[in-house]
Formats: structure tokens, sequence, C-alpha cells
């Protein structure tokens, strides 16, 4: 007996539940599915599909956050390098005590390594040139007003960031809520053919799955992507083939390999491959497979490893 395993991996079983709403379409009538049907599968699939692209756009949005927060921290530490400037002349080269109301952490006068520290000294800036005017040098750029400013600029860009950090978590929850769903609804339907179909029913093909009692091999993988990622890796990556549920990648090491090598297994799309030479020429192809054989091997990609 084949089995017909629910995928986990959000592209799969997207591309899955596609083969069954097809199915659905044309028999959900005769066959007689009640509960898990083409429109209740098509929602479920234009849901995940949804959902992805809001978690994409979610994440997005906190790169460009943290680019802005970036952005302000380096105006900040310009402007505590400024002051430093400015109070070296006032208060001397080297630190002393002379230096402590600043707010400059660690007996020292260098502006801070860390971000968090720079926003801290920023706020005690402004307090020592509020409390001590005669210090300011606007010219220089060492102000009260420049201090505030910069560390209000940072504040509203950390609270951008922590807004969108929740904003992607949510998607997160939003996107595995849409895969269980979707997983729901294709195992329901395979459970309802399993109730309402024989297990040798030529009709399960039609689904896109294997036919439990004579299963078939899978369909061939389209056609194959392979990148060179540096250090002697290669990422690979392909499309799903309809009933596969492992694929076999093989290489040809050019002038090294004199037959295929099995060189990775997997269920998912994509795969980093490592430990190949730099300047190596590998040719990759990706052979499908379930419980009843092998698909014929993709069309092969060629890459010059780096």
């Amino acid at each position: 007996m084949a089995s017909n395993p629910t995928p986990d991996n959000p592209d799969i079983l997207r591309a899955v539940a596609d083969r069954i709403a097809d199915g659905c379409h044309t028999h959900e009538a005769t066959i007689g599915i009640l509960h898990n049907t083409e429109a209740a599968m098509r929602a479920a699939i234009a849901a995940l599909s949804n959902a992805e692209t809001q978690l994409g756009l979610k994440k997005t949005a906190v790169g460009l956050a943290y680019d802005a927060l970036q952005a302000q921290d380096d105006a900040g530490y310009t402007c505590i390098n400024n002051c430093k400037l400015r109070l070296r002349q006032v208060l001397g080269e080297r630190w002393s005590i002379t230096w402590e109301p600043t707010g400059f952490p660690g007996n020292s006068t260098a502006v801070p390594e860390k971000a968090e520290l720079r926003f801290t000294l920023l706020d005690a800036l402004k307090n020592y040139f509020t409390a001590v005017p005669a210090s300011e040098n606007a010219g220089m750029g060492a102000t009260a007003a420049l201090c505030e400013a910069a560390w209000t600029a940072i504040s509203d860009a950390r609270l951008v960031v922590a807004n969108a950090e929740s904003a992607q978590t949510t998607a997160f929850a939003a996107r595995a809520a849409a895969t269980d769903a979707l997983r729901k609804r294709v195992r329901g339907l395979i459970s309802e053919l399993e109730s309402l179909i024989p297990d040798d029913d030529a009709r399960w093909e039609a689904f896109g799955l294997n036919i439990p009692a004579n299963p078939s091999s899978p369909e061939a993988v389209a056609g194959v992507t392979a990148a060179a990622l540096g250090n002697g890796r290669i990422e690979i990556s392909y499309p799903y083939a309809t009933r596969a549920t492992r694929y076999r990648i093989e290489t040809w090491i050019i002038g090294v390999d004199t037959e295929w090598q099995n060189k990775a297994s997997a269920k998912d799309l994509e795969v980093i491959l490592k430990n190949f030479t730099a300047a190596q020429v590998v040719k990759v192809r990706v052979i499908a497979t379930n419980d009843g054989g092998d698909a014929a091997p993709s069309p092969e990609a060629q890459v010059t490893v780096t």
C-alpha cells in the first residue's frame, strides 16, 4: 500500500492542494466528496497564499525599519562625535572628573561602540548642555537641541522596529494557521477518498495522489536551478513533481567523475550541497521518487563552484 503523506513544506503543500482541487473539479460530484470540496480547497489555498504574501511584506518592513534605525544611529554617532570635539575644547583632551556630568561611559571620551550606550549618551549630553549652556557650540553641532533631536529620532526608529517585529510575529502566526488549515483540508480529502473509492481506483491520480494499491512513479522534475554560494557550496532548487515524496540529487563533477553520484536526498524543494572545490564544474540533476519508484531524471543544470 502506498502512502499519500501530507507535506509539511508550505510550497509543496500548496502544489499538492492545487492538484487535489483540480481532481475535485472533475470528480467531486460523481465520487460524492462533501466536505473537502474544490471550493473549500481553493479557499484554503488562497488563504495560505495571502498569508505568505503578508508575511513577505512584514519581513520587508522589518528590514526597512532596521535600515532606518541604522541611519538614525549613524546620525547620532556623528552628533556625539561633534559633541566630543567641542567638549575637548572645554574639558580637556583626556577624561577627567570634569567629564563625568557629560555621560560619556567607562571613564573615556571615546564614542561608545554599542548602540544602546550611544542612545543613552545622547540623552545625557542633552541634559549636560541644558545645564551648562556655555559649553554649547552650534557651529560645531554640539547643542542640547541637536542631541535631543538625535535621541528622539533614534527613539522613534526603535519604536518602528518594535512595531514591525510585532507585526511580523503576527504574520508568522497567521501563516502557520493557514498552513495548518490547508494541511487539514488535504488530509481530510485523502481520508474522504479512502472511504469513497477503492485503493486501486485510477482516479486517485486525477487528484495528484498515489494509487494506494498500485502506486505509479512520480512525474519528473521539470527543471533545476544551481547557484554557487562560495566556500565550495551549491544551492539547488526545483519545482514540485506530482506524486513525489522525496527527491534524490545527483551530481557529476566534470573531469573527475565517470558517472552520476548520489549527493543528497530531500523532502523539500531546495538543498545546499557542500564540500566541492573552487573552479570545479558540476552538473546537477534531480530525480523524484515515491513508493512506486523513480521518475525520469530532470533536465541537467551546470554550475562552476566558487
